[in-house]
C-alpha cells in the first residue's frame, strides 16, 4: 500500500510539473502572438501621419480656390491642436476604464470620417469645426497606443519598440506631402482625402480584427467601479489610487522636459523661409532640403538609437539628445554655409532620435498598468500645449523681433533644456517592477 502511494504521488507530481510547463508555455506563446499583433500600432501611426502629410499641400490652394486665406488655415490647425489639448487625458483615462483596444479604434474611424467630411465640404466654419472634432477623436490614439507597449512589451525591449513608433511617425509626416502633391495635381482636391481616409480604414479593419487588448481585465473593473463609487459620492476601493493632479506633479520634470523640447522646432520654424530666402537667398529647393534632412534623421535614425534606451541610462541619452536638437538653430545664428546647415539639420534630427525613445521609455518603465495610460494622456496634453502655443507666441513677437533673434530664444530655450535635465533627472538608473507599484500606489 505504501509503494502504491508513493507511486500514485510521484504521478501526480509528474502531471503537476507537465501541466506547469504546459501553462507556461502557453503563456509565453499568448506573450509572442500579442507582441507580433502589436506592430499593428506603428503601421497605423505610420499611415495616419501619412494621412496627414497628404492633407498638407492641399489645404492653401482648396482655401484659395474659395477665396479664403492663411487665417483660416491657422485656425484649421489651430482647432485640431485645441482638440488634441482639451482631450488627450480624457483619453488617457478612457483607456483605463473601457480598454486601450477601444481608444485606437476610436481614433482611427475619426479619422476616417473627418476626412471624408473635409473632402465634401465647402463652408469655412465647417472646416475648422471639423479639424476640432478630429483633434478630439485621434487624441486618444497615442496614450492608448503607448499604453499597450507599456503593458505587453518587457522593460528591456521598449526602447527599441519606442524607435519604432517615432520612425513611423517621422516617416509618415516626410512621405505624406510629395505623396499629396501628386494626387492632388493628378486627381483633384478629393482624392487626397480618400486616399487619407482609405489609410486609416485600413488600419481600423487590421486592429479590428487582429490587435489585442493589453489592459487587464481585473484593471478594467477596479476603474469602473470607482467611476461608479465616485459617482455615488462613495470612497474609491483603491485608496492609494493616484490622482490625475498627483500624477502629473510626480513626473512634472518630465513634462516640461517635453514641452520645452517641442516647443522649440515650432516655434523658430515659421521664420526659416523667411530668414532662407531674405537672408541667406537661397531657393524653395535649397530650404527644402535642409528642413528635410532633419525629417530624414527623425525617420531613420530611432530604428538604431531607439535600442540604446535597453542598454544605457536614460539620463544621458536625454541630455545629449537636448543637446543635439539645438543644433540647426545655433547653427543659424553663426554657420550660414550650405553644407554645414544640412549637417546641423541632421543632427537636430538624431537629436530628437535620442530624446524621444528614451523619454517614453522612462515614462513607461515607471508607471503600471492602473496608471500608465492616464500619464501618457497627460504627456500628450503637454506635448499639444507646446505645439499649440509655440506658433501663437511666434506670432504674437514677430512683429517685433528678427529672425535671428528667434533663432536665439531658440537655441536658449534648447540649452536650459538640457540644464534642467541635468539638475532635474534622477541618477539613471533602470526602472524595476517595484518602482512602478510605488507610483502606481
Amino acid at each position: 500500500m505504501h509503494t502504491m502511494s508513493s507511486e500514485h504521488e510521484k504521478t501526480n507530481t509528474a502531471d503537476l510539473g507537465r501541466a506547469d510547463v504546459t501553462s507556461t508555455g502557453q503563456h509565453v506563446d499568448r506573450k509572442k502572438r500579442i507582441n507580433k499583433s502589436l506592430f499593428i500600432l506603428p503601421a497605423s501611426l505610420a499611415l495616419i501621419m501619412t494621412g496627414f502629410g497628404i492633407i498638407i499641400p492641399v489645404y492653401p490652394q482648396r482655401l484659395e480656390a474659395l477665396g479664403l486665406g492663411a487665417e483660416t488655415l491657422a485656425l484649421m490647425e489651430g482647432g485640431f491642436g485645441l482638440g488634441m489639448f482639451l482631450f488627450s487625458t480624457p483619453m488617457g483615462v478612457w483607456a483605463n476604464r473601457f480598454g486601450r483596444k477601444p481608444l485606437v479604434l476610436l481614433a482611427l474611424l475619426g479619422f476616417v470620417a473627418t476626412n471624408l467630411l473635409l473632402a465634401f465640404v465647402n463652408i469655412p466654419a465647417f472646416f475648422i469645426a471639423i479639424r476640432f472634432l478630429e483633434g478630439i477623436l485621434v487624441a486618444g490614439f497615442m496614450p492608448a497606443a503607448m499604453a499597450m507597449i507599456g503593458d505587453a512589451i518587457p522593460p528591456e525591449k521598449q526602447g527599441r519598440w519606442m524607435g519604432v513608433m517615432t520612425t513611423a511617425q517621422a516617416g509618415g509626416v516626410a512621405l505624406g506631402p510629395a505623396i499629396g502633391g501628386v494626387l492632388y495635381q493628378s486627381w483633384g482636391f478629393t482624392s487626397p482625402f480618400l486616399l487619407s481616409a482609405a489609410f486609416a480604414l485600413a488600419s481600423a479593419l487590421l486592429a479590428i480584427f487582429m490587435l489585442p487588448e493589453t489592459l487587464p481585465e481585473q484593471v478594467r473593473a477596479e476603474a469602473l467601479a470607482n467611476r461608479d463609487r465616485k459617482k455615488r459620492g462613495e470612497k474609491e476601493l483603491d485608496v492609494n489610487r493616484v490622482s490625475l493632479i498627483h500624477l502629473a506633479w510626480a513626473f512634472a520634470a518630465l513634462l516640461f522636459i517635453d514641452f520645452g523640447s517641442m516647443f522649440v522646432f515650432p516655434f523658430a520654424l515659421p521664420q526659416y523661409p523667411f530668414f532662407f530666402e531674405n537672408t541667406l537667398h537661397y531657393s524653395a529647393a535649397q530650404y527644402g532640403l535642409i528642413i528635410s534632412a532633419d525629417g530624414l534623421a527623425m525617420a531613420l535614425f530611432p530604428l538604431v538609437l531607439g535600442r540604446l534606451s535597453d542598454t544605457l541610462p536614460k539620463k544621458p541619452l536625454v541630455i545629449i539628445g537636448s543637446l543635439l536638437s539645438a543644433s540647426l538653430n545655433l547653427a543659424m545664428l553663426f554657420l550660414h554655409q550650405y553644407p554645414l546647415l544640412i549637417v546641423s539639420s541632421l543632427m537636430t534630427g538624431v537629436g530628437f532620435a535620442l530624446l524621444m525613445p528614451s523619454m517614453s521609455t522612462i515614462y513607461l518603465q515607471a508607471t503600471s498598468d492602473k496608471n500608465r495610460s492616464q500619464l501618457m494622456g497627460i504627456r500628450s496634453t503637454a506635448i499639444s500645449f507646446a505645439m499649440l502655443a509655440a506658433p501663437l507666441a511666434q506670432a504674437a513677437i514677430a512683429p517685433w523681433i528678427t529672425p535671428q533673434i528667434t533663432f536665439a530664444i531658440s537655441s536658449v530655450l534648447s540649452l536650459l533644456m538640457v540644464i534642467f535635465a541635468i539638475v532635474a533627472l534622477k541618477s539613471p538608473r533602470q526602472s524595476s517592477p517595484e518602482d512602478a507599484s510605488k507610483i502606481a500606489a
